[in-house]
């Protein structure tokens, strides 16, 4: 076999190839010592290097070689192969190839050719195959190669040249117009009368118009005959074809574009079929050939043997030879790219002969319109069958379908938008791809007759508008056996939890190029697993129920792997122990160098060492959790001191608001026009250490002789109730507040209680006024006083007690006037 280098595709193992010793321009490549192939081809050589006795085959294809010097390959005794191919040769000798005594194997195609000498493959007794497609050798110099079995050639059948010459062991020819040059625009039967051993002939693109009967009759080997690429042949001309072909060993019968594209439609007849019936044929191929209709009955001429029918790229509409297909034993059918579109050529071949009998276009559409019968005959052997690229747009609907044993269905490619079904029944189904068809809905009981399904591929639809509704996994519910479920390409934004919930021995999972941001189905039961597709779709990373689900299955997997490339991954504090779990995990990741993420900066990183990145992304997001709490810490001390502050300022305020709202909760509410009316004309604050001065003379002086009303707390304090609620209560109802100031006033808590009381009242109870007055027992100086009693001193009334006869009356006199 040779090793061909191509340009910009350099074979892998041409690169670790070394250098020959004999040229630096070939490649050496060892074999069961002392043996070696060389390579040299595209070495822009312009002379055949020397090569030594070791070398079983050369490659010399793609050079600037022009000659072959008489016996250079003389001491090349054991070469097998030899590839001249693509090079500008134009000559061969009688000692082009002399020592070559056991080559098995010349190929001579694609050169300048047009000189032969007579015995120049005289020493080439050993040569099985030869290839000298585009090169004018002549036929006739072959006669001397009684081993040959392979021949690839150019063929242009006219007076001067033939196939008249004996090449009795041949047994594949190949005369295609498609690689080389044929033009055989009539085959009679003395064409191929001495090489009656060929089993493989190729006459595709031969330009033939029409064929004799006899001409492969008496072919008793031939299996594969080629007759593609003839459109001028048309089915008129086969019929001579498979007249013969019931005298030969023909299994493989190709016979693809025989009719015009652009001309009217075209039928089988039974007359085209009918000597089929009585041969061995397994395989016929009969593509693009816009063939409309088969006639009736003609479907029943094909042979017992028939496995494969191959009719792709064809206008097929419904009619009665349907009914047929049901007998026919055929295993495998292709009939994809129905009504395919075609440019017009711009060489169309003349035609001798018009035959044909065509069918108007106009019948096509009318017969599209009714291709969705209820019930779909089908052959009860078939097992494959392909029906892609068809440019016919329907939803599949329930169909009832014949007896059948398909295995295989391929309908991808097309334009099936609704997928209702069920087909039934279709038991024996393992394989179905029904990819690329823009199919938007699926039903919950289109698989319903599919039980065996093991591989399913549904990529590049639109099912991401349905497959979200369904919670409860009644899509999927028919096909517990699948092994392989493709749901790429579909818009899926996301799946429910037991979408997958009856696929417990799916081993391939593909659901890329979806819409994915998070991995919220179920999968941890597919003990089987192992390999999941999410790449391009929207994960910033798996969060910790899908790893946990990952390693569940790894546990019964070990093989798992994944492939979460081409999604906006993100490596941020928030995600390092995702970056952590990749780094740590046994799961395969696929394609893993094609691996980024994005930083908090938005700067892209690889992701190819996960370990290493999570250990960057630990020290960065410490350093900032150290400086997050650091902050909040004085954020919150902040905040605590200000408010300690606050509250300690106003700490009288808010008491007093405490006892007011409290007070008033329980209150009759009054009107806002009736003016107050307090319970008392004074709220008399002292400490008990100064009650004598109270009881003893402030009562009788105040009440007994000026008959005012005082609030004094030993005697009208409620029992039972709260002494803050009392007092704040006694200053709320009294018109003034007399403080009897003295030095155990000012160190009792519950009179400065009373006092800070007071002030809390006249600010903002009413309004600034002067309600409180200040009677000094004893002598004082300023700084023994508090300053906010200083202050109260400083800017409102006060009065000292003078214990004397002259100064009471004044006193006494004072208060009365203040209080009333």
């Amino acid at each position: 076999m040779f090793v061909y280098l191509t340009v910009g595709h350099v074979n892998t193992d041409a690169a670790r190839g070394r250098k020959c010793y004999f040229s630096a321009k070939c490649r050496c490549f060892s074999l069961p010592t002392p043996y070696y192939n060389a390579v040299c081809s595209h070495s822009t050589l312009h002379v055949i290097p020397v090569f030594k006795d070791n070398i079983r085959s050369i490659d010399l294809s793609y050079n600037r070689i022009q000659k072959i010097q008489n016996r250079h390959f003389s001491y090349n005794g054991n070469l097998k192969e030899l590839n001249l191919s693509h090079n500008k040769i134009k000559t061969l000798s009688k000692y082009s190839f002399y020592g070559l005594r056991k080559l098995s194997k010349l190929i001579v195609s694609q050169n300048a050719i047009d000189s032969v000498e007579t015995n120049t493959f005289f020493y080439l007794q050993s040569l099985a195959y030869l290839d000298m497609k585009q090169t004018k050798i002549n036929i006739s110099t072959l006669q001397s190669l009684p081993l040959l079995k392979t021949l690839r050639m150019d063929f242009i059948l006219n007076e001067s040249n033939s196939l008249s010459f004996r090449l009795l062991h041949l047994k594949h020819l190949d005369l295609s117009g498609l690689s080389g040059r044929c033009e055989a625009r009539t085959l009679t039967e003395d064409v191929f009368k001495f090489i009656p051993n060929i089993e493989d002939l190729n006459f595709s693109a031969c330009k033939i118009n029409w064929i004799y009967k006899g001409t492969f009759q008496f072919m008793r080997n031939l299996s594969i005959l080629n007759l593609s690429y003839n459109p001028c042949l048309k089915f008129s001309g086969v019929e001579n074809v498979t007249q013969d072909l019931s005298y030969t060993s023909i299994k493989i019968l190709k016979l693809t574009k025989i009719h015009k594209t652009f001309e009217m439609n075209t039928m089988i007849k039974r007359s085209h079929l009918r000597h089929l019936k009585k041969t061995n044929l397994t395989e016929i191929h009969v593509n693009s050939n816009r063939i409309q209709k088969v006639e009736k009955g003609a479907l029943l001429f094909l042979p017992s043997s028939i496995r494969t029918i191959s009719m792709s790229d064809n206008e097929f509409s419904y009619g009665d030879y349907l009914s047929e297909i049901m007998v026919v034993p055929v295993e495998h059918v292709n009939i994809s790219e129905l009504f395919k579109s075609h440019i017009p050529s711009n060489h169309e071949e003349r035609c001798d002969h018009r035959n044909e009998i065509n069918f108007p276009e106009e019948e096509v559409e009318k017969h599209i319109l009714s291709i969705r019968p209820n019930f779909v005959p089908l052959p009860q052997r078939l097992k494959s069958f392909v029906y892609r690229k068809c440019l016919i747009r329907y939803e599949i609907p329930a169909m009832n379908l014949s007896e059948n044993s398909i295995e295989y269905l391929d309908g991808h490619q097309n334009m099936f938008y609704s997928l209702i079904g069920p087909l039934c029944p279709l038991d024996h189904v393992t394989y179905l791809d029904l990819s690329d068809n823009m199919s938007s809905n699926i039903s919950k009981v289109f698989f319903q007759c599919t039980s065996n399904l093991k591989i399913l591929r549904l990529q590049n639809n639109l099912l991401g508008f349905v497959l979200p509704d369904d919670v409860n996994g009644e899509v999927l519910q028919y096909v517990p056996d699948l092994r392989e479920i493709n749901l790429s390409e579909n818009r899926i934004p996301t799946l429910p939890y037991y979408f997958f919930k009856s696929q417990v021995s799916v081993r391939r999972l593909y659901l890329d190029g979806n819409l994915l941001d998070y991995l919220i189905f179920k999968i941890d039961h597919m003990k089987n697993l192992n390999f999941l597709g999410l790449s391009n779709n929207r994960f910033s990373y798996l969060d910790k129920p899908a790893r946990n689900q990952l390693e569940t299955v790894l546990k019964n997997n070990k093989n798992l792997s994944i492939d979460i490339s081409g999604n906006p991954l993100k490596c941020t504090c928030d995600t390092k122990d995702f970056i952590q779990w990749m780094g740590n995990t046994k799961i395969l990741f696929n394609n893993l160098h094609f691996y980024t993420c994005r930083l908090s900066t938005d700067k892209k990183q690889n992701l190819n060492n996960p370990k290493r990145l999570y250990e960057v992304l630990q020290k960065e997001c410490a350093s900032y959790t150290s400086l997050v709490i650091g902050l909040l810490s004085l954020v919150v001390l902040f905040v605590s001191i200000l408010t300690f502050g606050l509250v300690y300022r106003h700490r009288w305020r808010i008491r007093y608001m405490y006892y007011m709202v409290k007070i008033r909760y329980f209150e009759t509410k009054q009107k806002t026009h009736e003016k107050k009316i307090y319970s008392y004309d004074a709220f008399v604050s002292y400490e008990s250490n100064d009650r004598s001065f109270v009881h003893g003379q402030l009562l009788r002086k105040l009440e007994n002789d000026a008959g005012l009303k005082l609030c004094i707390h030993q005697r009208d304090f409620l029992h039972g109730r709260d002494i803050a609620e009392n007092i704040t209560s006694a200053i709320h109802d009294s018109r003034k507040i007399v403080v009897i100031m003295s030095q155990n006033y000012l160190d009792s808590y519950w009179c400065m209680f009373e006092y800070n009381m007071a002030r809390v009242e006249s600010i903002y109870s009413r309004n600034k006024e002067n309600i409180l007055f200040l009677v000094f027992l004893q002598q004082m100086s300023p700084g023994s006083l508090p300053l906010l009693v200083l202050e109260l001193v400083q800017s409102q009334s006060y009065i000292e007690y003078p214990n004397d006869e002259y100064g009471d009356t004044v006193f006494w006199e004072k208060l009365k006037e203040v209080l009333t």
